[in-house]
This record gives C-alpha cells, sequence and structure tokens, in this order.
C-alpha cells in the first residue's frame, strides 16, 4: 500500500530529518572535539614525561657522582689504588653495594670498575650483574670516548646510556685524584629503576617494557586501569644518545572529569537542538494553518481524488463534490490576491447516441480520448496554469512532462466535465481556451475503426464578477452552457438575466 502524507507532513519531516542532522553534527563534533583534545593532552603528557625522565637522569647522574666521590673519599681506597692492590679495590667495590645509596633505594648498582688514566681495567666489583668475562666493560664505547678528550676535558664526569643483554643501563665516568687525574671510577646503574618515579611525579599509572616487550615495572593499579575507557594511553619511548629507542613507558592518563564534562556539555546541546527542532516543527504547523499554505496542500490532495474518481469513470457525485472542494480552496487564495479566474463546464452533446449506437465500451474509450485532448489543450496554453500559481503558463513541471493530475480538469457526469482556468482573467481570455478546447474536441475521434463526431458546447463564469462561492459559480457556468446548447452556441459567458 501506498504511503500519502499531507504537505504539513511533508514539511513537518523534513525538519524533523534536519533536526535529527543536527543532532547527529553535534554528537560527531563533539567526538572529534574529544579526539582533537585526546591527542593534544596525550602530547602534552608526553612533554611533561619527558621532562620528568631528562631531571631523574639527571639525578641518577647526579646520586652516581656522588657514589663515586664518597669510593674515592676513603683512605683505603687511595691506598689501594697506588698500589694496585686488586683484591682489596674490589672488595671496597663490593662493599658500595651494602651502602646508602643502595640499600636506601636511591639508586640500583648493578656495577663498579676502577679504570687507569689510559682506561684499562684495574678492578671490578664482583657484586651486581655477571659478565662474560673479568676484562669486559659495560658500556665500552663510554671509555673510547673518555679516552679521547684531552686537556681539562679529561676533569668533566662523562655519562651515557647503553644496552647491555637486552636491557638499558646508565654508565658514569668519574675522575679522581684533584686536577691530574689519577685514574676513573666508573658507575653502572639500573636506569629503568630510576625512571619508576614518574609514576609518583605524574601521578599517573605506568608501564616500562624492554625492546623485546618484557615489562620490568608495572604500577600497582596498572591493571586496574587496563581497561578502563575513560583512561587515556599515552607511549613514551625511552631513547639513548644515538636517538635509538632502549625502552618504552606507557602511561595512563585519567580523562574521567574531562569525558564527563565533555558528555554533558554535548548532552546539553543535543537536548537543546531536539527542543529547538521540537519547538521550530510546532511553530512551522501553526503558521501553516494561519496562512495559504493549507489551503494549496487541500488542493494538492483533492487534485488526487479527482485523478482517481476520474479514471474509475463510476462515482460522479463523489467527483462533484471534490470539483466544489478544490474551487472553494482556488476561491480562498483569489480572495486574497484580489484577482479573476474562470471555471468552465463541458457537454458532448450526442454522447448518449455513442454509448446506444457503439456500446458501453466504445463510450468509455471516447471519454479517455475526450480527456487526454482536454489535458493537452490545458498543458500547451499560455492561458492556463497549473492550481496554486498565478502565472499563465506557469507549470510545476516541463511542458512535455507526463503528469499525474491532468491539470484540473474533472468528470462531473455522464458527459459533462469541469475546467478550472486559474489564469484566465478576464471573458475574452476564457473564451480563447473555450475556443480551442471546441475545436480539438470536435475533430472526429477514431475509436475501434470507428469515426465519431461529437459536439462539444461549453459554458463560462468568472469569478468574482458571477459569484463568488463555488456552487454559484458552477450554478452560472451550467447556465451558460444550456444557453449555449439552446441557442446554438458552441462558447456561451453567463449573462445575469
Amino acid at each position: 500500500m501506498q504511503l500519502r502524507f499531507s504537505l504539513a507532513d511533508k514539511i513537518s519531516m523534513t525538519i524533523v530529518v534536519v533536526g535529527v542532522f543536527g543532532i547527529m553534527l553535534v554528537y560527531y563534533i563533539s567526538d572529534s572535539y574529544r579526539q582533537f583534545a585526546y591527542q593534544h593532552h596525550a602530547q602534552a603528557i608526553q612533554q611533561l614525561a619527558y621532562l620528568e625522565a631528562d631531571d631523574l637522569i639527571k639525578e641518577l647522574k647526579t646520586n652516581s657522582l656522588d657514589l663515586a666521590l664518597a669510593i674515592e673519599n676513603e683512605k683505603e681506597f687511595r691506598h689501594d689504588f697506588k698500589y694496585k692492590y686488586r683484591d682489596d679495590l674490589t672488595q671496597q667495590l663490593d662493599n658500595q653495594f651494602y651502602q646508602y645509596f643502595v640499600t636506601a633505594g636511591v639508586i640500583k648498582l648493578l656495577k663498579l670498575y676502577v679504570l687507569d688514566t689510559d682506561f684499562t681495567l684495574i678492578s671490578t666489583s664482583t657484586e651486581g650483574v655477571e659478565t662474560d668475562g673479568d676484562g669486559e666493560l659495560i658500556c665500552p664505547q663510554l671509555s673510547r670516548l673518555a679516552l679521547k678528550r684531552l686537556g681539562s676535558e679529561k676533569l668533566q664526569t662523562l655519562s651515557r646510556s647503553c644496552i647491555f643483554n637486552g636491557y638499558p643501563v646508565f654508565a658514569v665516568i668519574v675522575p679522581f685524584g684533584g686536577l691530574n687525574p689519577k685514574g676513573y671510577i666508573q658507575v653502572i646503574t639500573d636506569l629503568a629503576y630510576n625512571l619508576q618515579e614518574i609514576d609518583q611525579s605524574l601521578a599517573m599509572p605506568i608501564q616500562i617494557n624492554l625492546l623485546d616487550h618484557r615489562t620490568v615495572y608495572q604500577s600497582k593499579n596498572w591493571e586496574l586501569r587496563k581497561s578502563d575507557k575513560n583512561y587515556l594511553d599515552v607511549y613514551l619511548p625511552i631513547n639513548d644518545e644515538n636517538e635509538k629507542v632502549i625502552l618504552s613507558i606507557s602511561l595512563k592518563s585519567d580523562m574521567t572529569g574531562f569525558n564527563k564534562e565533555i558528555n554533558q556539555h554535548r548532552n546539553w546541546v543535543m537536548a537543546l537542538a531536539f527542543i529547538t527542532t521540537a519547538l521550530t516543527v510546532f511553530i512551522v504547523l501553526y503558521i501553516l494553518q494561519r496562512s495559504a499554505v493549507p489551503h494549496l496542500a487541500k488542493i494538492h490532495n483533492v487534485l488526487e481524488k479527482i485523478h482517481t474518481h476520474s479514471h474509475a469513470y463510476a462515482d460522479n457525485k463523489n467527483n462533484r463534490f471534490l470539483f466544489e472542494q478544490l474551487l472553494e480552496q482556488i476561491i480562498y487564495l483569489r480572495q486574497q490576491s484580489k484577482t479573476c479566474f474562470a471555471i468552465m463546464l463541458l457537454d458532448l452533446t450526442h454522447f448518449k447516441n455513442v454509448n446506444s449506437e457503439f456500446g458501453k465500451s466504445v463510450g468509455d474509450k471516447l471519454l479517455v480520448e475526450v480527456e487526454r485532448r482536454l489535458s493537452l489543450i490545458l498543458r500547451d496554453s499560455d492561458l492556463i496554469s497549473w492550481v496554486g500559481t498565478d502565472t499563465p503558463g506557469h507549470k510545476l513541471l516541463p511542458s512535455d512532462t507526463e503528469t499525474k493530475y491532468r491539470a484540473t480538469i474533472a468528470r462531473l457526469g455522464g458527459d459533462e466535465f469541469g475546467l478550472l482556468l486559474p489564469s484566465a482573467e478576464t471573458k475574452e481570455q476564457a473564451i480563447k481556451v473555450a475556443q480551442r478546447i471546441v475545436e480539438t474536441l470536435n475533430k472526429p475521434f477514431k475509436i475501434d475503426d470507428f469515426n465519431i463526431d461529437i459536439e462539444c458546447k461549453t459554458g463560462i463564469s468568472i469569478f468574482p464578477i458571477h459569484g463568488t462561492d463555488e456552487k454559484t459559480l458552477i450554478r452560472n457556468a451550467d447556465k451558460a452552457m444550456h444557453r449555449a446548447k439552446t441557442e446554438k452556441l458552441t462558447v456561451s459567458v453567463f449573462k445575469p438575466e
């Protein structure tokens, strides 16, 4: 079954569609803004984390320097180094793993080395991580870099991060012996251990992973926040001096408050859009009820019904009622614009003889052909416009377009047709159209190999000269048509007695 909607329904649905589109647009914009804010927030968190990581690495360097100076200040160390007592030096280095810096958790010490001025290994701790050989240095590139220094550069502390057995470490070389260095202490610490403090300084759960994706540290509440959509994931790669990634830190930033604010703002805007749409529909419907649009809409509906009943050729009484309804709406519109228009009634003389002589089937086909010829005249005439327009010749569609309305034609009886001429504002214009209709319909019809001649009589009334209501106008046009039949005229305009 085909659904039919009134003009008000169509306008309301259009407004609702626009409103829904607006609401969807609000949702899309808020979601886009959320993503945009997330991206910039992630960049800000990343910058803060980098700054904090730099501070922690600088602090680690300072603590390593303090540890090396504490070793240097011990008399036993200076004595043992002077005489190259390797075993005693090893013991002193091992003792450092049980001193304040390590036991208090300031640093996680991995290895200690003592080197001469040529960076030849003198002694190494047995505590800490194991190496493949006693002569193997962790981060040997640091020693090679220090060996290339000249003059006062040899008095400076040198540090860098590197990978040892797939694990990131931090190495610091500290000279000892005053302005004329006698040797160097190399401190190797766990880099990831000190970077753990980022979670406390930024108040965010973090996870530290190695290059092989092994997790070396994870905040206690990491798992609780892992699947929470209100937490933003921020990735932080840590690079060495050669800009190679040596470990990665993942952070989770709490966006609960931000999401709540965004959702509240979005919901308010969407509610406002919904209320605005509903209010707009109400106002438009109210305006429609008080304007000429409902009359145009009624004309639209009546034309559809006239078209349906015209093809049925059955309910002529209903067709006349619809024609009167259509005329009533046009009268209302013309009262507003104070313009005239014509009503025409056509009578097909001898049509009953066609039914009796050739049969009802031929008569019905004749009526269809009559309607077709009338439609062509109305479509091509310069004095005919569609109902609801005021411009002669103006149509809602091009003149060669097949339409379902047959312009303003309605079959009112067995051999009687009613026509509305909205753009024929004078008697002369209406007569011109009527003469063209008579000329067209008086031409022979070819129906089922029969040549049929009919004679057309027309009666015309003009609004508001011959009446200001639909019944009076139709009655006066009917009188004019009967006058044409009585006086053997083809066209007759109503004349008041």
